[in-house]
């Protein structure tokens, strides 16, 4: 039996991968394989060479001037802040066929340990696109030497227009996404049973899956990013998410966006769970005007017909995650459900009360622009 990591091409959204690294290593699942397109073929390098502490270092701290000789805006927080960044990257398209990736090669070089590399019993193999024969290009850890494994990495990264192509042998080769950008197939060439496959749900084709085989899909639930956004507090919530997906897909934790300790939702509906349902429908059934106005279009009103237990648990889980959105709260702690429920009782004593009449007006109006989505609906809700 042989397990298989396999990891996509994503650029910046990488950190995720190596968030997913971490709860691997805290479930003490090995690997004997792992294949990589673009970022993943990087990260892969490292999971090879077995070095965590390193890489997880080098994504807390990463910034475009760790990779690009190109200087970027420092700042992308608004709309026009972005836009400035991506128009770094079209002036380079354009003035220079890509940003420059002299510096990502000395990034690769540093990271690659040749010692490491090869006497790790880990396979490898990474995908890339000869641009020059149009025909993709599979390079495993038998004929990837210490010599050209730098130009083949970088090769499958270079995320063609926004990187230069890169030459080797004269011939010039861009971003393995080309072809295939979650190397299952790969791994299954290399002789895998078994693969678990972080797809960061980027562009880039993907191949039909060739053999029937054992597959775990590890996918951000949460927005980890634009795949051209380097920078550093973006990377470590990316870190974050991808340790926590993980340890929900393997059941040690759960929630969807948000994330809570093991049986804490089962507990809160066992406490709870009667008094939200008698509660929705008193407001759905008596308080008619509450139902036809606002809740119609909720999910509020499924509970009306429903008895089935994990229906209900289900309803009261998207509330409380959609409560915790509306209310700012952090989409990347892990929490136990008494403290994501006082943090909600705070954000509900702090937001303002908004009249009935004022309610009413909108509703007989039909102006539900600003009641949906609203804190203040929330407690006026919760009021009555």
């Amino acid at each position: 039996m042989k397990r298989a990591i396999v990891l996509s091409g994503g650029g910046a959204k990488g950190a995720y991968q190596v968030g997913v690294w971490r709860a691997l290593r805290r479930l003490g699942i090995k690997y004997d394989i792992v294949t990589g397109t673009s970022i993943g073929a990087i990260n892969g390098l490292m999971m090879v060479q077995k070095e965590f502490y390193k890489t997880y270092y080098l994504w807390s701290n990463i910034t475009f001037d760790s990779i690009y000789d190109t200087t970027f805006p420092e700042k992308h927080d608004t709309v026009g802040e972005l836009l400035s960044v991506y128009k770094k990257y079209a002036s380079q398209i354009i003035k220079n066929g890509g940003v420059e990736t002299r510096k990502m090669a000395l990034f690769i070089d540093k990271i690659f340990n040749e010692r490491k590399f090869y006497n790790s019993k880990i396979n490898y193999g990474l995908v890339t696109f000869n641009l020059s024969t149009l025909k993709p290009v599979m390079m495993t850890k038998k004929a990837l030497k210490s010599k050209n494994i730098r130009d083949y990495v970088l090769a499958s990264g270079t995320c063609f227009p926004a990187f230069k192509k890169t030459a080797i042998n004269d011939e010039k080769y861009i971003d393995g996404g080309y072809y295939d950008n979650l190397p299952i197939n790969l791994a299954v060439d290399l002789g895998a049973t078994e693969i678990i496959a972080v797809d960061l749900g980027s562009i880039g084709l993907t191949k039909k899956n060739k053999k029937d085989i054992n597959i775990t899909y590890i996918k951000p639930r949460n927005n980890i990013g634009s795949l051209l956004l380097f920078d550093k507090v973006i990377a470590r919530r990316a870190l974050k998410y991808g340790y926590n997906d993980t340890m929900k897909v393997y059941n040690k934790l759960e929630g969807n966006k948000y994330t809570f300790k093991k049986n804490h939702l089962e507990n809160n509906y066992l406490t709870f769970g009667d008094d939200f349902v008698n509660t929705c429908k008193e407001l759905l059934v008596n308080k008619k005007i509450i139902y036809e106005g606002i809740l119609k279009l909720s999910i509020f009103n499924k509970l009306i017909n429903s008895n089935n237990k994990q229906s209900i648990i289900k309803i009261m889980n998207d509330n409380l995650e959609y409560l915790g959105k509306i209310y700012g709260i952090d989409d990347t702690s892990i929490y136990s459900i008494n403290r994501y429920n006082r943090l909600l009782k705070m954000k509900l004593n702090e937001s303002e009360s908004i009249s009935v009449e004022y309610i009413n007006k909108k509703i007989r109006n039909k102006d539900f622009k600003e009641l949906f989505n609203s804190k203040s609906i929330v407690k006026y809700i919760y009021n009555l």
